[in-house]
């Protein structure tokens, strides 16, 4: 049996690489009845109630927008508080607890306290009623970046402003990722729900902005799935889409209208091999899912134990999500690369630089997602990142508190 609550939260993306906070809270007010409320406003109002000056957005100043906007016969029967939990599970059961009893979405914070997603929806082994004990078997999110095309590109139009029919509603600009489901075991605890680093000698905290109850449900049993390869090796491109296609029937995932319709007919296109920058022999594989020629939806596997991490669905679908290698390799033999901090500029030259075999990913302001990884090109002491828009950057920089880049 599985039980699954997934709320129709509409998607918008961040206006700017700094404001997921805005965007989180613009998501969650208009899902409550507030509209879509201009970014600028939003950010404004986070920053003047932020406890924390190096946040661009807090759990205090989240919560403070979310409950100031909120429409006023809202407020008469919910509040938002801030929720900090010392373990992954807790606030994890917290916010099925939200889910569950209030059918509302969270603005939960990622990544060591670097970026704002919205939890829209979770699915369970069974209903976490009280005197269950149910386990997770992963979340369904919105994430708000890639942040809006007319940020880097002034002539790209709308939004913002924002609408119901919008680009990021339509897919036209490619900005953010609407209804991601994470696989608990496999991304979201190993991934993404990693803490935040609290002021002084606290411990790590676990953080969402949801109902302020303490739960009252099912216990959360915390039982992790076997591996479903050796681990030994890499698994082989075969073997990654035979284990995406059992991932998403263990997860019932033909069950949600748009991964059934995005699937079907779709076949699998050779899976793309990442690798983590940021921790030990840790590598996973991205399937695109593709029908008449256009990828509708990827998918996501451990490519060394082969457990499904989960995946998404594209909006609109495309005939190339990430630059692929050989025009990757034509855009910096173009012109020198600045490698920033006055370090002057690198000229390639054929036989002279190495392209790593496998693509690369870590969290950092260059990319929130991974699902869009970086190629990567050492030229003697120097390395290049290529990121999926074929945009050329000389290093990767760690995200910050609440989505800006790390001042502390």
């Amino acid at each position: 049996m599985v039980w699954t609550k997934n709320l129709e939260c509409e998607l918008h993306a961040q206006d700017t690489d700094y404001y997921c906070g805005a965007a989180v809270a613009q998501m969650i007010l208009n899902f409550i009845g507030a509209g879509l409320l201009d970014q600028n406003i939003l950010y404004s109002y986070n920053r003047t109630h932020n406890v924390y000056p190096q946040f661009p957005t807090d759990p205090y100043g989240l919560t403070a927008v979310l409950n100031d906007f909120a429409p006023p016969e809202w407020r008469q029967n919910f509040f938002f508080d801030h929720y900090e939990e010392i373990t992954e599970a807790a606030g994890s059961a917290k916010i099925v607890h939200t889910l569950w009893r209030y059918g509302v979405p969270t603005g939960t914070v990622v990544y060591r306290c670097g970026h704002w997603i919205v939890v829209r929806g979770v699915s369970t082994d069974v209903e976490p009623v009280e005197g269950a004990e149910y386990t997770i078997n992963g979340f369904w999110i919105n994430d708000p970046w890639p942040n809006c095309a007319s940020y880097d590109d002034p002539t790209a139009g709308p939004p913002p402003p924002h609408s119901s029919d919008d680009a990021c509603v339509t897919g036209e600009n490619g900005g953010g990722v609407a209804n991601e489901y994470i696989v608990y075991d496999n991304a979201w605890k190993d991934v993404y729900f990693t803490g935040c680093d609290a002021p002084g000698d606290l411990p790590v905290v676990f953080v969402s902005v949801c109902d302020p109850d303490v739960p009252r449900m099912g216990k959360l049993s915390r039982r992790r799935k076997p591996f479903w390869a050796r681990g030994d090796r890499l698994i082989k491109a075969e073997e990654a889409t035979k284990f995406a296609s059992r991932g998403v029937d263990y997860h019932n995932l033909l069950e949600n209208k748009s991964f059934a319709n995005a699937l079907h007919n779709a076949k699998p296109a050779s899976p793309m091999l990442v690798q983590r920058l940021d921790l030990p022999d840790s590598f996973y594989n991205l399937i695109p899912m593709v029908k008449d020629d256009k990828i509708t939806a990827v998918l996501s596997v451990d490519a060394l134990h082969g457990n499904f991490r989960g995946g998404y669905v594209l909006i609109k679908p495309v005939k190339s999500l990430i630059i692929d290698q050989k025009k990757a390799l034509e855009k910096v033999l173009q012109r020198p690369v600045d490698l920033g901090r006055k370090h002057g500029r690198i000229t390639l030259r054929t036989g002279g630089f190495s392209v790593y075999p496998a693509m690369v990913w870590r969290p950092c302001k260059e990319s929130r997602s991974p699902y869009f990884p970086f190629h990567m090109i050492t030229v003697g002491s120097s390395t290049l990142y290529i990121g999926y828009d074929g945009r050329v950057y000389p290093e990767l920089h760690d995200l910050g508190c609440g989505g800006g880049l790390k001042t502390i």
